[in-house]
């Protein structure tokens, strides 16, 4: 343990859902059909590209949700409209036992978590360190965008890392097995490219995202906190004007 804490640590601190598929055909989601064996060393760059790519899908999953009926996304009317800081807050601190039906709990986010670990293991890592990629993007994801409508889902914390893991690994075999097909046969099959892009959505999509900006596309994340007036020029100031500081997500692409 005292070896693996500091590598986990480091990948965590290095770093620092998902939404459905664009409308592209198989063949734009990928953009190598060539046999590529893992790589034998981490990706950490690739891979911290990836985080970046998925706090920034899941604000298009919380906008998809926003607009969905309750019957799918599970908010209310009103947990749409209390979007505060200190609402987050409360969510974050107040973890509950959520009543999503079965099929979101234990059928889609373990498929989530899988696609979690599977591409950390396409970047190189191994299964323990997949794993743990798996509970920092489950995180990510339920103390991060979901956290302004609802409460951190209990079940969900545990159901789609762990049970993305188990997942993830079979996904791994069936990808290992596309690609010895793929160094037999010397091409891909449509079949084998639909099975490719499902095991791993997030690094199809964001082949196609780095397909349509660059790979130069640079992403940041930075949280901000505003106050409106303060003591250096509070005798300046109109006595209405708002006082109360404001806290934000500033989100910033460049190409």
């Amino acid at each position: 343990m005292k070896k693996r804490l500091p590598v986990f640590l480091a990948l965590a601190l290095a770093l620092l859902a998902p939404p459905p598929l664009p409308a592209f055909e198989v063949d734009d989601l990928d953009l190598d059909f060539e046999y590529s064996p893992e790589p034998d060393t981490p990706d950490r760059a690739g891979l911290r590209r990836d985080t970046m790519y998925f706090l920034a899908y899941q604000w298009v999953v919380i906008g998809v949700l926003y607009i969905s009926p309750e019957s799918i996304s599970g908010w209310t009317e009103e947990q749409k409209k209390d979007y505060s800081f200190s609402k987050w807050r409360e969510n974050v601190t107040n973890p509950q036992w959520d009543s999503d039906v079965w099929y979101i709990n234990y059928v889609l986010h373990p498929y989530w978590g899988a696609t979690y670990y599977v591409r950390a293991r396409e970047r190189g890592y191994d299964d323990e360190h997949a794993f743990w990629y798996s509970v920092l993007l489950s995180c990510l994801y339920e103390f991060g965008a979901e956290a302004l409508a609802e409460e951190v889902s209990i079940q969900d914390l545990f159901m789609t890392p762990i049970g993305g893991t188990l997942v993830g690994r079979y996904f791994m075999d069936v990808r290992e097995r596309v690609r010895e097909r793929e160094a037999a046969l010397g091409y891909r099959s449509t079949r084998d490219k639909w099975i490719w892009v499902l095991t791993d959505p997030l690094g199809a999509a964001n082949n196609a995202v780095d397909r349509m900006m660059g790979r130069d596309v640079n992403l940041q994340f930075r949280p901000y906190r505003y106050v409106p007036r303060n003591e250096a020029w509070s005798s300046l100031a109109p006595q209405n004007l708002e006082t109360e500081p404001v806290y934000g997500i500033q989100f910033h692409i460049q190409w």
